[in-house]
């Protein structure tokens, strides 16, 4: 696929990689060189996939040429078959019916703990850092399966046209010891994506997410130089519930909320 791309002039391009996803059909990751599709478009015709290549010399900008090519890989007849059976799958899942838990399919590898955490960060961020703009609630989940990346907000169009964030996901190392700065950082990054991607459309590295950046006090780069710590071991998982910022905590006493410290 990536090949066949290229060919067609997404010359930028470095990888494809496929997933079975509910909602999001594509996203597009590390500058614009990594683009993510739904597993239905392993069968998307020629068409489809000049669309694509729209979208991927875009890098992020929304153009009319982009938003026709939105409508077109959207609307291609063979996506809503395969979207359908990946939530009926995702059903019988949460069920238990295939061996999976609800919270492994809705969490990926947080605990209980762990996501109360990043539910109390990401509110306390959003109302001091962005005014309260993004949304209230929205799902962030944690991954053991990246490797160089730190996380990734996942940009996802309703069959209306309007915009959503289906996620933030963070790369479970974060949550090890050292890694605080770095976690801060991280989260403030993937939040100003949801902020530029509902303002703008824009969901790249940009002028107006570097803005946003700027305004949100997060680096305002892509290129991640500070060391962060690893897991010996990949298949090590990490349970650690981080401590909360004491500014949090201290606003937490002060509204009387009951947001606890760490252990």
């Amino acid at each position: 696929m990536r090949r066949e791309l290229v060919r067609r002039g997404a010359r930028r391009l470095k990888k494809v990689s496929f997933r079975r996803n509910r909602s999001t059909i594509w996203s597009l990751t590390q500058d614009a060189t990594v683009l993510n599709l739904h597993e239905a478009y392993r069968r998307a015709p020629a068409g489809v996939l000049d669309a694509f290549v729209t979208i991927v010399k875009a890098r992020g900008r929304r153009t009319d040429a982009v938003r026709a090519a939105t409508r077109s890989v959207r609307e291609w007849q063979g996506l809503e078959p395969a979207l359908s059976a990946v939530r009926k799958a995702h059903a019988r899942a949460l069920l238990g019916e295939e061996g999976c838990g609800p919270s492994e399919a809705l969490h990926g590898c947080a605990t209980a703990g762990q996501r109360r955490y990043l539910r109390a960060l990401y509110r306390y961020l959003n109302d001091t850092r962005f005014g309260g703009r993004l949304p209230k609630r929205l799902p962030i989940r944690l991954s053991s399966r990246m490797h160089t990346s730190l996380g990734h907000m996942v940009p996802a169009v309703r069959p209306d046209g309007g915009r959503y964030v289906a996620e933030i996901a963070l790369n479970v190392d974060l949550m090890l010891p050292g890694n605080g700065a770095e976690r801060l950082d991280t989260l403030l990054h993937e939040m100003a994506h949801v902020a530029d991607y509902l303002t703008s459309g824009n969901y790249g590295h940009g002028s107006t997410w570097k803005a946003w950046a700027r305004k949100v006090g997060c680096r305002a780069e892509t290129i991640y130089d500070r060391p962060v710590v690893h897991r010996p071991r990949r298949d090590q998982s990490v349970t650690r519930v981080p401590p909360l910022p004491p500014a949090l905590l201290a606003r937490a006493a002060r509204d009387g909320s009951r947001v606890r410290a760490a252990p």
